[in-house]
């Protein structure tokens, strides 16, 4: 089964409805290894490595949540 990893990033301090957003951390096609069990017990190392390699989100964000979605998930905007 095709999954992907979805991080729901909020700024800091931000109390508005808008101010989380929604980022693919990774899918079957970039990790292929990974399955919707190894996503639930195991993601955060990879958010945490894609957190790392993403400088605009070190500062004034949170990782508020992420989601294993099966399939292949298009980003709707604001989380």
């Amino acid at each position: 089964m095709f999954v992907t990893v979805v991080a729901v990033l909020c700024r800091l301090g931000a109390s508005a409805s808008g101010a989380c957003v929604e980022e693919i951390v990774t899918d079957s096609n970039m990790t292929p290894e990974i399955s919707m069990m190894q996503c639930a017990v195991g993601a955060q190392a990879p958010l945490a490595k894609w957190m790392g390699e993403h400088p605009i989100y070190h500062a004034n964000w949170r990782l508020e949540r992420y989601k294993c979605v099966p399939g292949h998930y298009e980003i709707k905007g604001h989380a």
